[in-house]
């Protein structure tokens, strides 16, 4: 596969960082806990929702947030209605059927759908152990901090509103802010945070050489002084470690390549 045959958001390996992420994932809902993830644009995050995605079918949904109309993110009722859209197949219920807009009313509706989720578990499930069902909330950054605090309550042991304790993880984009200020206005509280079992900020520092080296050789063959100068490139102050770019250049210059595998000459071309 070519590299601008690639979906942008889409790895053609694992990272370190998806290998991160994905990890910290996969131990948030075994522990039915929480955890917030926080990075920038083009280091995997989506690549790694959808790899714990796969490896939890039955168990775990990924909501993608969408911006809304609220100035301050996603309000509650238009969170809990696309959680329901994507819970609704779990339990063989169209997610095109009429939503309320009724904040009781959609709370009620998303007893009904996880209770019926949770009677299926007991029917296919020989575990003993409790139930484990996530929810990963993809572009968290739209987020209202009314709407997260409404989200814990679906994952507090004691009073949860919800028929058991459901994982919950936020992943978003760097304007995702995590850290309370001195005014209060963070998109966290501090109930949220004490809460959460994985508070973690990554940036494009985290994206490591080898990371690079192997992407590009996953993209398509790159000669040994090719890989050393696209490396030193991306050294670069003020260069991002983003793989939408990485693709991006990849295909500029495999346009310029005469040879299937990329030269420094060819490197060159694009970058000087």
């Amino acid at each position: 596969m070519q590299a601008a045959d690639v979906p942008s958001h889409k790895l053609p390996i694992e990272t370190s960082v998806v290998r991160f992420i994905r990890t910290r994932l996969q131990v948030t809902h075994e522990d039915r806990a929480i955890c917030v993830i926080s990075g920038p644009w083009g280091i995997g995050k989506t690549t790694a929702v959808e790899a714990f995605a796969r490896a939890n079918v039955g168990q775990c949904i990924i909501v993608k947030i969408e911006q809304g109309s609220m100035k301050h993110g996603a309000s509650p009722v238009f969170v809990m209605q696309q959680t329901l859209e994507a819970l609704r197949p779990l339990v063989k219920r169209s997610p095109r059927a009429t939503l309320s807009n009724a904040y009781w009313s959609l709370r009620q509706m998303l007893y009904k759908c996880t209770a019926d989720w949770l009677s299926q578990w007991r029917i296919n499930s020989t575990a003993s152990d409790d139930p484990t069902f996530s929810i990963v909330f993809d572009e968290a950054q739209y987020l209202s901090r009314e709407s997260i605090e409404m989200l814990r309550f679906w994952n507090d042991v004691d009073r949860t509103v919800m028929p058991f304790p459901i994982g919950l993880a936020f992943v978003g984009n760097s304007e995702f802010a995590l850290e309370e200020k001195p005014n209060g206005l963070s998109i966290l509280s501090g109930a949220v945070r004490s809460r959460s079992l994985f508070v973690e900020t990554l940036s494009y520092n985290d994206v490591s050489d080898d990371d690079i080296s192997s992407f590009l050789r996953a993209c398509g063959p790159y000669d040994a002084d090719a890989i050393s100068f696209m490396l030193g490139y991306f050294r670069r102050p003020r260069v991002r470690r983003d793989f939408r770019t990485i693709l991006r250049l990849d295909s500029s210059i495999r346009r310029r390549s005469p040879d299937s595998t990329i030269s420094i000459a060819a490197a060159q071309s694009v970058l000087g």
